[in-house]
């Protein structure tokens, strides 16, 4: 079996939170884009080889509070969100 592989270029997040409070959301972001990979891994994505060279420029998450983010289920809620986006983008 081959290894899947998710590459991220930049991730930005824009909030008004002051910086000592964005620190803490990076931990949670690199766990949320794990999960995301290991959710995708066991999606039909990963058998198919074209689909797994899909290039998607930008992906906006916008339904998810800061402060939730940075709550116990952050990284969770937010895999769960940018999966659902992904499906969004690659269903149009």
């Amino acid at each position: 079996m081959s290894r899947f592989e998710l590459r991220i270029d930049q991730a930005v997040v824009e909030t008004e939170a002051q910086a000592h409070e964005l620190r803490g959301a990076e931990p949670r972001i690199r766990e949320a884009f794990r999960l995301l990979a290991e959710r995708l891994d066991r999606t039909p994505f990963r058998r198919f080889a074209e689909a797994r060279e899909l290039t998607i420029e930008t992906l906006q998450v916008s339904t998810l509070p800061f402060d939730e983010l940075l709550g116990p289920r952050g990284a969770e809620r937010l895999a769960d969100e940018l999966y659902c986006e992904l499906g969004r983008r690659i269903g149009k």
